[in-house]
C-alpha cells in the first residue's frame, strides 16, 4: 500500500470510527429515555392501582338508593330529593350548562327566566330561582353584565366523569350548596337561601370508593404492554450496541494495522535517502 493510499485508508477509517462512535452514543442515550419511559410507565401503574372513584348518590321517588359514576350535571340538573350544588371556577363564578346559559340570556327577570322550565313543581320552581339568584345576584330582573357571575359549562365536561373528578380532586373547582339562611338578614340570602361553599369530601351523596376491577385490570394490562415494548427496544439497541462494538474493534485492528504499515513506509523511504 502507497503511502498516499494508507494516508486515505487512515482517514477513511477515522471518519468511520468517529460515525460509529456517534451511533453508540445516540443509542446510549435512547437507552437512557427509555429508562425515564420505564420510570413514568410504573408511576401511572401505580397512580391506577392508587386511583379512586368518585360517586353521585341520589334516590328515586321510591326511596330506592341510586349511586353513579359522578358528573357535573348530577351535581347541577334539577331532579327530585336532590341537594342543589354549583360548581365554582377559580374567579368565583358559576359553572352552568349550555342550556342554562342560553335561557338566562334570552330572559330579562326571574319571572321570564322560570318560563324556560317546568316549574309547575315548587321545588323545581325553588331550584331555578335559587340558580337565577346565584348567576345574577339579588335582583329579581337582569342584572349588568359586571354584576353577573357565571361561565359556560361544556356539555362534553357537563357530562364526562373524568372532567369532574379531576377538577375536584385538584382543586380547579370548588362547590357551593344552596341551603337556608341561618339568619334572615344575611346580605347574601335571598328568600331565606343562601349559596355556602362546601368541601366534596364532606358532602353526604358524594362518594370516594376504590377504582372498580376491570379498571384495575385494564391498567395492569396497559402496564405489561408497556413494559413488553420498552424491554422489546431495549434488547434492539443491546444488539445495536454490540454489533457496533464489534465493529469499532474491527476498525481499530485496521486502523492500527495501516497505522503501522505507513510507519514502515516512511522508515524504510528514510533508510533509502540515509
Amino acid at each position: 500500500m502507497g503511502m498516499s493510499a494508507g494516508q486515505a485508508r487512515l482517514l477513511t477509517i477515522t471518519q468511520r470510527l468517529n460515525d460509529n462512535e456517534r451511533q453508540a452514543q445516540s443509542i446510549t442515550n435512547a437507552k437512557m429515555r427509555l429508562s425515564d419511559s420505564t420510570a413514568r410507565v410504573g408511576e401511572e401503574y401505580l397512580e391506577a392501582l392508587n386511583a379512586t372513584q368518585l360517586n353521585y348518590t341520589t334516590y328515586d321517588s321510591e326511596g330506592n338508593k341510586i349511586s353513579q359514576k359522578l358528573t357535573a350535571a348530577m351535581l347541577t340538573q334539577y331532579s327530585e330529593l336532590k341537594t342543589q350544588y354549583v360548581i365554582v371556577n377559580s374567579y368565583g363564578q358559576a359553572m352552568v350548562s349550555e342550556a342554562d346559559a342560553g335561557n338566562f340570556e334570552n330572559s330579562n327577570s326571574l319571572e321570564e327566566f322560570l318560563q324556560n322550565y317546568d316549574t309547575d313543581d315548587s321545588s323545581a320552581k325553588n331550584w331555578y330561582t335559587n340558580l337565577w339568584y346565584r348567576m345574577n345576584g339579588n335582583n329579581d330582573t337582569k342584572s349588568p353584565a359586571s354584576e353577573q357571575s357565571w361561565t359556560v359549562l361544556s356539555d362534553a365536561d357537563l357530562n364526562s366523569t373524568k372532567w369532574i373528578q379531576y377538577a375536584l380532586q385538584n382543586g380547579t373547582v370548588t362547590l357551593e350548596v344552596a341551603q337556608y339562611a341561618e339568619t334572615s338578614d344575611d346580605e347574601n340570602a335571598v328568600d331565606n337561601i343562601e349559596w355556602k361553599s362546601v368541601i366534596y369530601t364532606s358532602a353526604l351523596d358524594i362518594v370516594e370508593t376504590d377504582a372498580d376491577d376491570s379498571t384495575l385490570a385494564k391498567a395492569e394490562a396497559e402496564y405489561n404492554y408497556a413494559l413488553q415494548q420498552i424491554q422489546a427496544k431495549d434488547k434492539e439497541y443491546d444488539n445495536e450496541l454490540k454489533a457496533l462494538d464489534t465493529e469499532h474493534t474491527a476498525l481499530e485492528t485496521e486502523y492500527d494495522s495501516v497505522k503501522q504499515t505507513i510507519e514502515k513506509n516512511v522508515e524504510r523511504s528514510f533508510k533509502a535517502f540515509s
